[in-house]
């Protein structure tokens, strides 16, 4: 007989509007089986975007919702169903996004454009199921998912507290540090150079609008970081002082990118419980 608990969870996103499939799969090795597992397919404006929701083993909620921001670009780094069980083994409603355009999702990626929308969107469908608390929900991102917590950040009052692990702060110093490859995705996805069009980077880096920022920010970093070089996540320790927000800045000497080895995402967890809904 099929446990009504997992039953009642997976009604609530088959009958919540804007979410166009959720199907229950298996567990990533390596996390409680008993997490509830869902991949999601949702409306974010006029795009179809793919995702994932987790939820912890036991009980009916309501839980405090996470909503993780995903690295990389397009195909690249995309969304493992692990890295929401994280957050449903920690006693969080878990989701994470794909971006649009992504996964087989429809629209096209904007690296921090109108793909925040995605994220914020997911926001308000997690607060909208009965098994989530109300009162407002975490966010959290890795690399360019750091870049997407910021823009968030600045925009939705509903983020209790965000944590940003690796991430991209200045969309300027990510070009300019990083190899070719790499400034041939920026000039793709945001359409030309920091010479072509200065406001579309501007527009992408916390550094410059980080007094919009609204909740306590928890920034990860590693000093072998070569993806998102550590300067990014000084600077924007700086402009967050400079601008009175509530932050902790958390440096992880000889940690590369991936903070593997590192109690990163313990304190991530640590933040979020130190700002209770």
């Amino acid at each position: 007989m099929a446990d009504p608990e997992r039953k009642d969870i997976m009604n609530s996103l088959l009958t919540h509007p804007d979410i166009i499939r959720a199907e229950q799969i298996q567990v990533p090795e390596g996390w409680d089986p008993a997490i509830r597992l869902f991949s999601i397919r949702y409306r974010s404006s006029d795009c179809e975007v793919e995702g994932f929701a987790a939820f912890p083993p036991e009980g009916e909620g309501p839980w405090p919702a996470v909503v993780f921001n995903r690295g990389g670009n397009r195909e690249f780094g995309t969304l493992r169903p692990g890295a929401v069980c994280r957050y449903a083994a920690a006693g969080f409603a878990g989701f994470g996004s794909q971006y649009r355009g992504n996964a087989g999702g429809t629209g096209l990626e904007e690296f921090g454009g109108a793909d925040v929308d995605d994220v914020i969107k997911l926001a308000d469908i997690a607060l909208e199921l009965p098994c989530t608390r109300k009162e407002g929900y975490y966010m959290a991102g890795h690399s360019r998912g750091g870049m997407m917590t910021y823009l968030a950040a600045a925009r939705d009052s509903r983020i209790k507290a965000a944590a940003i692990c690796a991430g991209v702060s200045d969309a300027r110093i990510m070009y300019y540090s990083r190899e070719d490859s790499m400034k041939q995705v920026c000039t793709e996805l945001i359409g030309g150079t920091p010479e072509e069009l200065p406001a579309e980077y501007d527009r992408r880096s916390a550094t410059m609008f980080a007094d919009r920022i609204i909740p306590p920010l928890l920034i990860c970093q590693g000093t072998d970081d070569w993806r998102v070089i550590p300067a990014q996540a000084y600077y924007m320790d700086s402009a967050l002082a400079q601008a009175g927000k509530e932050h902790r800045l958390i440096i992880y000497p000889g940690a590369d990118h991936s903070l593997k080895g590192t109690g990163a995402y313990d304190e991530v967890i640590a933040w979020f419980n130190a700002h209770p809904l």
